[in-house]
């Protein structure tokens, strides 16, 4: 189910054992910073923007793929909208 967000829209795709495995989010506007406890894969499927990852700063496209890392602070910054398809896992 799809719903909204502070920075635009959130839908789970895949759960297992009530956790979420997988999902889409929309930026429309800056993410907030928070953390996981697992590695999440990032894939852009459409747009442009910044991942900020710890102290790192990554310039994101569509096709572009990137890791965080368990327990580190970050967060997204659109362009102008940007959707990224997310994966968690224990292992990256």
């Amino acid at each position: 189910m799809k719903r909204k967000t502070s920075f635009g829209t959130m839908e789970t795709l895949f759960e297992k054992d009530g956790q979420v495995v997988s999902e889409i989010l929309v930026f429309e506007k800056e993410g907030s910073g928070h953390k996981h406890p697992l590695w999440e894969i990032c894939y852009v499927t459409e747009g442009q923007g910044i991942i900020v990852d710890g102290d790192n700063r990554e310039e994101v496209k569509k096709g572009s793929v990137c890791k965080i890392s368990p327990n580190t602070n970050h967060w997204m910054i659109p362009e102008d909208h940007m959707e990224v398809l997310l994966v968690y896992s224990p292992n990256p």
